[in-house]
């Protein structure tokens, strides 16, 4: 608001157009037709006659949004009903309120405030370092309980789960949030948008951001329960804290770089400058949001 305020009735069109001061996309133009509420006077708006950024976006789009979904009811229900125009449609994002379910049981958990993450898994993560270092039973009774570890090694082996959850972050973004789902598959279309296709369709939505603790612990679930037959239970457990610290830190970034105002030319404000790029330039591209680490690795970055 701070940035605007100095404009207030004054044309910005050399401001929103320079590089220096921020760059905007088509999809970005094509977002702020929706708060268009007129024209100023052709003295305010100078000389130049330019159609307005957005339109050429605008036009290629094969639908009217309020023809093929009804936004004043649950979306799961009809999301199939986009077909063949699901990848483009979710990519074209609105300023909208989302609802998912009709009942408002399972609404209220499929949304979550971001200070929601930090009080849920902190205290996890707190008792799973503790295990770590003083042993107890697993929750597996036939997975026999291990050495315990020294303060150096939960370090290390944490510090190698937060490594380790780097590249499941971007692994999870770009091979599972970003796959197609087939037109012909009404519950994987619904799937798809439930997790990641529902983010990119209503990216400012402030409840929409982090995971809800009971999907996110699904997810844990599913991924460490199977690696406890590989690895002993003290190395899985700090792993595992390893692993939880950097998925905190992740759903902190996310919602920081979407909600929140870093220091310019910060560590943050490049990070949000590079996941706004993703959401609105090149959705293919750019698929790490706590770092650009595996972006850099595998080829992917978004420039």
């Amino acid at each position: 608001m701070a940035i605007t305020k100095e404009y207030l009735g004054k044309d910005i069109s050399d401001v929103i157009h320079t590089s220096s001061v921020h760059q905007h996309s088509d999809t970005a133009y094509a977002m702020l037709q929706d708060f268009h509420i007129g024209y100023l006077t052709k003295t305010q708006r100078g000389t130049k006659e330019t159609e307005a950024p957005g339109s050429e976006l605008l036009a290629q789009k094969k639908w009217k949004e309020e023809e093929i979904v009804d936004w004043s009811k649950p979306m799961l229900v009809q999301v199939h009903r986009v077909g063949n125009l699901y990848d483009q449609w979710i990519h074209v994002p609105v300023d909208k309120e989302l609802r998912l379910f009709e009942s408002n049981f399972m609404e209220f958990f499929s949304k979550s405030p971001w200070w929601v993450v930090p009080s849920v898994w902190v205290p996890v993560i707190l008792y799973i370092l503790y295990m770590s270092v003083f042993g107890g039973p697993s929750v597996m009774p036939w997975i026999p309980e291990t050495p315990r570890l020294t303060y150096v090694e939960v370090f290390c082996y944490a510090s190698a789960g937060i490594l380790l959850w780097t590249l499941i972050e971007y692994s999870l973004h770009r091979f599972i949030f970003h796959a197609i789902p087939p037109s012909s598959s009404r519950f994987l279309m619904t799937m798809h948008f439930m997790l990641h296709g529902q983010h990119h369709k209503v990216p400012m939505d402030p409840f929409r951001l982090v995971f809800p603790p009971v999907p996110a612990a699904i997810i844990v679930a599913i991924l460490y329960f199977p690696a406890q037959h590989f690895v002993p239970l003290s190395i899985g457990r700090a792993l595992l804290a390893g692993g939880l610290i950097g998925y905190v830190c992740y759903d902190l970034t996310h919602y920081y770089v979407h909600h929140g105002t870093p220091t310019p030319k910060s560590y943050f404000a490049s990070m949000k400058s590079y996941h706004m790029a993703h959401h609105y330039r090149n959705h293919n591209r750019g698929f790490g949001i706590s770092s650009k680490l595996w972006d850099v690795i595998l080829d992917t970055v978004l420039h």
